[in-house]
């Protein structure tokens, strides 16, 4: 998980409440009873598929929309509109991207 996913994501959330669970409660199914509603309360949080689509797709769309634009200017320009200085302002989006969205699964 990135950094930016660890400080709003709801596993941050539920990683605290469970290890609440085990410094506070001595009973052992009783923590396990806990835990299990907390696991079972994340995965009925409601999502819009759609979002979810395009967030999973965020780097394939992005390194597709990065090829088109190089397409695009090399049937306008030619291969020598294609700048160092083009290739990083094209490929930051993609690379700040990466940096905050963390390592992928």
């Amino acid at each position: 998980m990135s950094w930016l996913g660890s400080l709003f994501g709801t596993t941050n959330f539920v990683n605290k409440s469970l290890d609440i669970v085990d410094q506070l409660v001595t009973d052992k199914d009783k923590a396990a009873e806990l835990k299990a509603a907390f696991y079972l309360q994340e995965l009925r949080t409601p999502t819009i598929p759609i979002i979810d689509a395009i967030h999973k797709m965020g780097r394939q769309s992005l390194a597709f929309a990065q090829m088109g634009f190089y397409y695009v200017t090399i049937q306008q320009y030619g291969t020598g509109a294609i700048t160092p200085e083009l290739v990083a302002g094209v490929s930051g989006a993609a690379s700040i991207y990466t940096l905050v969205k963390g390592k992928g699964k």
